[in-house]
């Protein structure tokens, strides 16, 4: 079931939507205890959400070697200082780009290595893992295909 927000600049959004679209909403909601104007089956969703949200299993192998399955992403700086390239890789391969980057679980989520982060980074990042995904990083994100994404335990890390 779809829960609107209900407050700030995406009331009327669903709390999916939040993570296709404007992900570091989410995370500006956390870090602002924002997210706590969510009651009830709203807040237990979010929370849920937030817990996949973080731990993301990509399928396909490693962008590297093509061999081994991925689990990590790098995040490299663009040099304006947001998000500039995702890459998924396998735990044994090694990032050997020439800018500033930063390794970490997949996820939704950019982490504060990216002070300057904006919306473009946000649908960046959401674009590579759509394409990660279903191939195609202009895949159609409707209501119901979001909450069969989050709600497909195989995409997910110990869920």
């Amino acid at each position: 079931m779809a829960y609107k927000l209900g407050f700030g600049k995406h009331a009327e959004r669903t709390i999916e939507w939040l993570f296709f679209n404007d992900p570091g909403y989410v995370w500006w909601m956390i870090a602002n205890n924002a997210d706590k104007n969510l009651h009830g089956a709203a807040r237990q969703r979010f929370d849920d959400l937030v817990r996949r949200a973080r731990h993301l299993r990509v399928p396909g192998k490693c962008w590297q070697c093509r061999s081994r399955p991925i689990a990590r992403m790098f995040l490299t700086r663009h040099i304006s200082g947001g998000l500039g390239r995702v890459d998924f890789f396998c735990d044994t391969c090694k990032y050997e780009g020439g800018s500033p980057s930063y390794s970490t679980t997949p996820a939704f989520y950019t982490p504060d290595f990216f002070r300057d982060y904006d919306k473009t980074g946000g649908r960046f990042l959401v674009d590579e893992i759509k394409c990660a995904y279903f191939g195609n990083s202009k895949h159609r994100m409707t209501q119901s295909r979001m909450e069969e994404f989050f709600d497909t335990p195989g995409n997910f890390i110990n869920f």
